[in-house]
């Protein structure tokens, strides 16, 4: 596979240097196709104008209308325009390290070809490189299939001309549909996607986009986690119809580590890690529901004995962390359900059953 990455350097001997050092350089099993500018200007064009998996950049403008801040004002219009990762490859690195993120790196030109094919391939590594392309390659080829071989082949189905928006419904949500878990594997490559098991990202939608609250949504106040346990259909409001929702009921989350079953765990390995695990399976009872780590939640259960009643207004003074993803805010709500209507009843006497069979 090709990794197209473009240069942004205004010293020339640099910017052939590298050029002459990476195009055609295989990089695990990625072949580097490297294009190269000395303007600042025109990097940014060609970042419009064409899709790059890298951008190699420079933070300082040299010449007669020298600027400190030209690879900062590029960075600012690539937000603005695109997503690609961006590498600031500088001698004055530590000017930029705030800017160090998942998809931001800065290299030191002190650390030279080393230091940045290293941070090129930490990129690589993480997938974030090339998932615009393969995002893009799975939707052209569903294009291809679903109006060559769907809506072209069944011409008594999808009649010329009788046809409204739906065909576009159809196809975004067929589009939805095609990113399954194993779809998702292939198209990242990743090997931690176990099959028949559950990934923790799987679980969330993050960050919620939703204007209005919904069930499963997982809310932070005063360091304490909670998911909103109230029907979606109370939160609605439309046609001059007011919300339904009065007070919105919150179950509270515990920290896995801070609960009785981890300590257990931590002290005794062997004896508790099969509560533990039916306490992360939510398998343990009805009343837990576990919520696993990512990088924007730690490991929680829900205790659905744990309840708060807020008003609605009061729900603007929590922060909204994510929410829970489909099929898991429907889960969550079966297991609050079943805890809350179970019907007990006293043990039978099995010892006498058995006596007198």
């Amino acid at each position: 596979m090709e990794l197209k990455i473009l240069f942004i350097e205004d010293d020339e001997e640099i910017s052939q240097n590298l050029f002459e050092f990476y195009n055609d350089l295989q990089i695990d099993e990625y072949i580097v196709k490297a294009q190269l500018t000395n303007s600042f200007e025109d990097g940014v064009q060609m970042i419009k104008n064409s899709d790059f998996d890298i951008v190699v950049l420079d933070l300082f403008k040299d010449g007669e209308e020298k600027d400190e801040e030209a690879g900062r004002k590029v960075l600012s219009q690539i937000r603005k325009i695109v997503f690609v990762p961006v590498i600031f490859y500088t001698g004055h690195a530590y000017k930029v390290t705030e800017l160090i993120s998942e998809v931001v790196g800065v290299v030191n030109k002190g650390d030279g070809i080393e230091g940045l094919s290293s941070e090129i391939e930490k990129i690589i590594s993480s997938k974030i490189a090339l998932i615009k392309a393969k995002i893009n390659g799975h939707l052209k080829e569903l294009l291809r299939e679903y109006f060559w071989e769907t809506v072209d082949a069944k011409k008594d189905i999808f009649t010329p001309g009788e046809n409204d928006a739906s065909l576009g419904y159809l196809l975004l949500r067929r589009f939805g549909n095609s990113l399954s878990k194993e779809n998702i594997k292939k198209l990242l490559g990743d090997d931690k996607i176990k099959e028949g098991k559950t990934h923790p990202m799987e679980f969330y939608i993050y960050p919620t986009s939703l204007d209005e609250y919904q069930a499963g949504e997982i809310i932070l106040k005063d360091g304490i986690y909670y998911s909103i346990l109230t029907p979606n259909c109370d939160f609605i409001q439309e046609k001059g119809r007011p919300r339904k929702v009065g007070k919105v009921l919150l179950a509270e989350a515990i920290r896995l580590k801070e609960s009785d079953y981890y300590k257990k765990y931590e002290s005794n390995n062997d004896k508790y890690k099969q509560a533990l695990t039916e306490l992360i399976e939510s398998r343990k009872t009805d009343r837990y529901f576990f919520l696993p780590k990512t990088p924007f939640i730690e490991n929680l259960y829900l205790d659905f004995q744990k309840k708060r009643m807020v008003e609605y207004d009061e729900l603007t003074k929590f922060e909204r962390i994510a929410k829970l993803d489909s099929p898991f805010a429907e889960s969550m709500i079966a297991s609050f359900i079943r805890y809350y209507n179970r019907i007990g009843f006293p043990d039978i006497d099995s010892e006498y059953v058995i006596q007198n069979m």
